[in-house]
């Protein structure tokens, strides 16, 4: 069994391209009751989600919804890129 992950370990941090946009992807991923989700500076966010996820699930799950975001953005004419650090 392998040891819990620590309380860094469960938050991923995202960079937006456009800090203009780090207050739309908060907001949409706070529209998830799943998430905790902060600001962290002018173009990042903490963000983890809860639940019993190992901590590649736990990444896995928020690439996929930050991806979705950007996704929507583009359909929109926005041009916003999310890396997860």
């Amino acid at each position: 069994m392998s040891a819990p992950a620590s309380v860094k370990e469960t938050v991923t941090t995202l960079r937006l391209s456009d800090p203009g946009m780090r207050d739309v992807l908060i907001a949409d991923l706070q529209s998830r009751t799943d998430l905790v989700v902060a600001a962290a500076g002018e173009d990042t966010i903490e963000v983890s989600l809860l639940g019993s996820y190992n901590l590649e699930a736990m990444r896995m799950a928020i690439y996929l919804r930050v991806r979705a975001w950007e996704a929507a953005q583009r359909a929109q004419g926005r041009l916003v890129r999310v890396e997860l650090l």
